[in-house]
């Protein structure tokens, strides 16, 4: 185990400040908005890491992660078995919701009583619902929330167990399953650190709540992190990226070290104004002082 300060990104990876921000936060929830390519599977894998080797999540305590899609929960699964090794992630838990809820009616079925009662050997179907005998997926949410909402034993098993929650895909989260996290964890001790790209929100047609980030920063009080790096691009791109976060957040402005590297070229045209307005314009650089092919590659 080492302290806190001690700690440093598994592999030698460099998180932009904001992504280091959010893997090391103590005692506070937060929410990181970031868009494609910002590595946020990476940085709950990370986070994971650093919650596990630091004791910041204590034995036998675990840590929940909780992803809308299969894979998301699976490929997160393997990346902190990855960064932290078997021993650490084996008290790491990665399920998508309609997981969670089964987890929960498993282990608290009896918390369901009257029409929603159900047997031991209860059965999942796509389409239909037998009483006591089987259930579907669309009932997973909604009988988990009743039992954490009707039972207080169930509510106070579920805090005990997890010191820290991850919400993966978040933009895509429903309006049940957000009442299925503040059921489970808004009173807890838990801290949570929700992770989400509001221009990703692709489940609109199946109930996504809109704007649940910015409900949630409210209802848990979470510290806004922002991720603005693509770490799919180019050097060059990234410091052009960076140039114009020091004008709009500095303390998120990552440094020149952590961008080096030639690769990537920028292409730099203009345009006059009554050229834009015309139904004709074209898309055509005229590049001022650059290099051959119309390319200039911008100063480092």
């Amino acid at each position: 185990m080492i302290r806190p300060e001690q700690w440093r990104p598994v592999d030698g990876l460099v998180l932009e400040p904001n992504a280091m921000t959010a893997a090391t936060i103590l005692g506070t929830n937060a929410v990181v908005s970031a868009g494609p390519g910002a590595g946020k599977t990476e940085l709950l894998a990370q986070r994971a890491d650093f919650l596990l080797r630091t004791g910041q999540c204590r034995y036998p305590r675990r840590i929940l992660a909780v992803s809308f899609k299969v894979d998301a929960a699976r490929n997160l699964r393997e990346r902190v078995r990855s960064r932290s090794g078997p021993q650490l992630a084996a008290r790491f838990d990665s399920f998508t919701f309609d997981a969670f809820a089964k987890r929960l009616i498993d282990n608290f079925r009896p918390a369901l009583t009257g029409q929603n009662a159900l047997d031991p050997d209860y059965q999942i179907d796509p389409d239909t619902r037998v009483a006591r005998k089987q259930i579907t997926f669309k009932d997973l949410v909604p009988l988990a929330l009743e039992i954490l909402e009707a039972n207080a034993y169930a509510s106070r098993g579920i805090r005990q167990t997890y010191s820290h929650v991850f919400l993966d895909e978040f933009q895509d989260c429903t309006e049940q399953q957000y009442r299925l996290i503040k059921a489970a964890f808004s009173e807890s001790t838990a801290i949570l650190t929700a992770v989400g790209d509001t221009k990703q929100r692709i489940m609109a047609w199946a109930g996504a709540l809109d704007g649940v980030l910015e409900t949630f920063a409210n209802d848990f009080s979470a510290e806004p992190l922002p991720l603005y790096q693509n770490r799919r691009s180019a050097p060059h791109l990234r410091r052009m990226q960076n140039r114009m976060v020091i004008e709009m957040d500095p303390k998120a402005a990552s440094s020149d070290e952590d961008l080096a590297g030639d690769e990537g070229v920028i292409v730099r045209q203009q345009v006059e104004a009554d050229a834009l307005r015309s139904p004709h314009y074209c898309s055509q650089p005229r590049v001022q002082g650059g290099g051959p092919h119309g390319v200039e590659r911008p100063r480092p």
